[in-house]
């Protein structure tokens, strides 16, 4: 393992209970972060094993040696299962070898989020389920503080998905379907540096008044407004953008949610600085829109934290009084959907830097009529 793992994964104890002596990572994006290693979930369970008293080791299927000792290196001692009727039992009988051979220490952490009942069952016999205890608080923490190489990762993601979304606008005319939206940005995003196409959300119409909608096959007609919400993975890390534009005019209406939502978002993006709690950027935004009327048309937080997931913590909510930290990443969202009319959101990716709010994403803002 290299040493930016290693640093990592001293960094997580830094910020556990000194009760907790030993932490059991699953397949997770949080595995990735403290290992390098990207595995998904499966029928056979696979634990990263820390200790503050030794050094990692793993729980795993035979076949995946080859490709976990690439990531981890020779020095990491591997406790493996075969394939078998019940993969469960065979990865308990690893487990016990490892038992057998280490110390499972003080209490045990585990990312509630990430681990299943599958790999959870293996601890039971050697950790009191009571001293069990979430580690997503604490490896939320270390992720959310992004290092530059993240942060470049992050801006080139944010840069593909500016290009990507800039050349699917020339593209889009009346008669297009939302699928045919989202399928020409999936190939572009091919075409692209990127590694993947993340997901998203295309709606058109009235359908834009659903804040998550499934991209369907309606048709775009003149006046119609067509909200776009996607992004792309560049070294495992994110971007997410918004964007709403129309097809012809869309009405008196339409432009006057816009506009507010745009200011909501400025108001959200400028508020953004270090040591200012969460929940006051949702509040400068909510603030925007309740003031115009619509603040029963705003019904989710402003935004959500980004980085090896589309939405980690932070959470921009009310009730969130952590405060904003240097290399935070995270989104401003704001959003207005009144049934009948139509629905508008603006979003942008935002990183705190040591000089302040950078906003990574770079589409114009301001109502595009195409």
């Amino acid at each position: 393992m290299t040493e930016r793992y290693a640093n990592r994964r001293s960094a997580l104890f830094e910020e556990l209970p000194e009760s907790v002596g030993t932490v059991y990572v699953a397949p997770s994006e949080t595995l990735r972060y403290l290992s390098g290693l990207s595995m998904h979930q499966s029928e056979r369970p696979t634990l990263l094993v820390l200790s503050r008293a030794e050094g990692p080791a793993v729980v795993l299927p035979e076949l995946e040696t080859d490709r976990v000792a690439d990531v981890l290196g020779d020095d990491v001692p591997f406790y493996t299962y075969g394939d078998a009727t019940d993969p469960t039992q065979a990865a308990r009988e690893a487990f016990e070898r490892l038992a057998d051979g280490r110390e499972l220490s003080g209490d045990a952490a585990v990312e509630y989020r990430s681990t299943r009942v599958l790999e959870y069952n293996l601890l039971t016999d050697h950790h009191d389920p009571e001293s069990i205890q979430d580690l997503e608080p604490a490896a939320a923490a270390l992720r959310a503080r992004k290092d530059e190489s993240e942060r470049e990762s992050m801006r080139k993601a944010a840069r593909i998905t500016d290009h990507v979304l800039q050349e699917t606008f020339e593209e889009i005319e009346v008669g297009w379907s939302e699928r045919d939206v989202e399928r020409a940005i999936e190939k572009r995003v091919i075409d692209s540096d990127a590694d993947t196409y993340s997901g998203g959300i295309v709606t058109v119409g009235e359908r834009t008044a659903f804040p998550h909608a499934n991209t369907g096959h309606t048709e775009i007609e003149r006046g119609d407004l067509v909200m776009i919400d996607f992004g792309v993975r560049v070294d495992g890390y994110f971007s997410d953008i918004t964007r709403t534009v129309a097809v012809g005019d869309p009405g008196e209406e339409c432009r006057q949610i816009y506009e507010v939502v745009r200011e909501a978002a400025r108001a959200g993006r400028e508020a953004v600085a270090e040591g200012v709690q969460y929940q006051e950027l949702d509040r400068a935004a909510r603030e925007v829109v309740d003031d115009a009327g619509y603040g029963d048309y705003f019904p989710h937080r402003l935004g959500h934290g980004l980085g090896l997931e589309g939405h980690e913590p932070p959470y921009l909510v009310d009730g969130n009084e952590a405060t904003l930290d240097v290399g935070n990443a995270f989104t401003v969202e704001p959003g207005v959907y009144v049934d009948g009319v139509g629905g508008v959101r603006v979003e942008d990716d935002v990183l705190l830097t040591e000089d302040g709010a950078e906003v990574l994403t770079e589409t114009p803002r301001e109502l595009r009529i195409l």
